[in-house]
């Protein structure tokens, strides 16, 4: 073969296109993508609720013990300033879904990435909670009355059922909450991402 064959061959395949995908398959994706948008502004909302109504919580209830009330408002601080972090990256994920191009496979194969990267933030949000979770079971039992009073193997046995009950319900209710607000939408999106390869 010689030089000049070569580059009509090389000038007929051009390269530097993308391949473009079907309007078929661009509503197929839009659907299961604004069901995520939709849930990811319901989550948004509804945390600010809850933080709100934490806030008020903690202002106009009377805490018998002063420290009691200082640890809890810095539990809640710290979980504040965690949420705050991954409603950014939460956030970013949504602004790039309003504004994701579905003509090029490029773009979703970046949004696939995206959407493995976010899951990972999801799973990493969840396990950030386990030290408040931990930290809230140790200030039921040192300040509520009934359990200040338990020490040695009880203590331990009564802390230890605790901590495995409230990381269990943390584990579930995480698991649960992503797969039913994301994780089956991701599932389909990524599952025909991967169909138009």
């Amino acid at each position: 073969m010689d030089l000049d064959n070569i580059k009509d061959i090389w000038s007929q395949e051009n390269p530097d296109t993308t391949p473009e995908i079907s309007l078929e398959n661009q509503k197929e994706l839009h659907l299961p993508l604004e069901k995520l948008r939709k849930n990811m502004r319901k989550e948004f909302w509804s945390t600010i609720v809850l933080f709100v109504f934490i806030i008020l919580f903690l202002t106009f209830v009377d805490f018998h013990f002063f420290k009691f009330k200082i640890y809890v408002i810095t539990l809640v601080a710290s979980m504040m300033l965690i949420t705050a972090f991954y409603y950014y990256k939460f956030f970013l994920l949504y602004k790039n879904l309003t504004s994701v191009d579905f003509n090029l496979l490029e773009n979703l194969k970046d949004l696939k990435f995206q959407f493995k990267l976010n899951e990972q933030y999801y799973l990493g949000y969840y396990i950030a909670f386990v030290p408040f979770t931990v930290a809230e079971v140790i200030l039921i039992f040192e300040f509520i009355p009934g359990w200040k009073n338990l020490t040695g193997f009880s203590f331990i046995l009564y802390l230890s059922i605790f901590c495995l009950l409230m990381l269990g319900a943390l584990y579930v209710v995480g698991k649960w909450w992503f797969q039913k607000f994301y994780g089956k939408y991701f599932s389909q999106i990524l599952n025909l991402i991967d169909d138009l390869k």
